[in-house]
Parts: C-alpha cells; sequence; structure tokens
C-alpha cells in the first residue's frame, strides 16, 4: 500500500494493488471514499462519545438508508453508498489495513 500525502507531508489516502482510499472526498470532512476493483462506496469511523455533531448527524442519517457498521468496542466503521460487487467485508478488510498502515507510519 502506497500512502498518498498532502502538501503538509499529512497521509490523505493510499493508492493499493485493486484501487484507492481518500480520507476525506467532502467540503465538510465528514466522510471518505474507497474503490475496490469496480466498487465504490463511502466510508467514516464513529464513536457516540467522541465524535462530533457532524458525525453524529451523518451517521443517524445513514443508519436509515443500505449501510454495513463494523462494531470494535464502540468505535464503528461505517460504510455506505456502495456501488459495485465486492463484499462489505473486502471492503472493512482494505480500510483495517489502511489504518493500520497509517497509524504505523505515525509512530
Amino acid at each position: 500500500m502506497e500512502m498518498i500525502l498532502n502538501e503538509y507531508d499529512m497521509v490523505v489516502g493510499a493508492k493499493f494493488e485493486n484501487g484507492t482510499i481518500q480520507d476525506y472526498v467532502d467540503e465538510a470532512q465528514t466522510y471518505g471514499l474507497i474503490r475496490y476493483e469496480n466498487t465504490s462506496a463511502n466510508w467514516f469511523l464513529y464513536n457516540d462519545l467522541d465524535s462530533p455533531e457532524d458525525i453524529k448527524e451523518l451517521y443517524k442519517k445513514v443508519k436509515k438508508q443500505e449501510h454495513y457498521i463494523k462494531d470494535e468496542h464502540g468505535e464503528e466503521m461505517v460504510i455506505f453508498n456502495k456501488e459495485g460487487k465486492a463484499s462489505y467485508e473486502k471492503l472493512i478488510d482494505t480500510i483495517d489495513s489502511y489504518l493500520d498502515d497509517e497509524l504505523a507510519t505515525v509512530y
């Protein structure tokens, strides 16, 4: 996985063999985009205690439409607006790998 850096050398996404991932694609910087093979979806991380109000509003909205949530002890990875045939699980695995790699570059 090759990290994509912005002009301040901060990680803002990654390229990998089968696609790309971006941290933020909306103006308010609330959700990202993953492209895996012929599938695309939006994603964000959510925590009921720590998420800002705009993320909480997005979470409420997304829960009313088709979505997938992976919950790890209160930290939720939310995928929505999925178009394509790749499974939610494959998208989750790819985002998990990206987040693990991103954390590794910080430390």
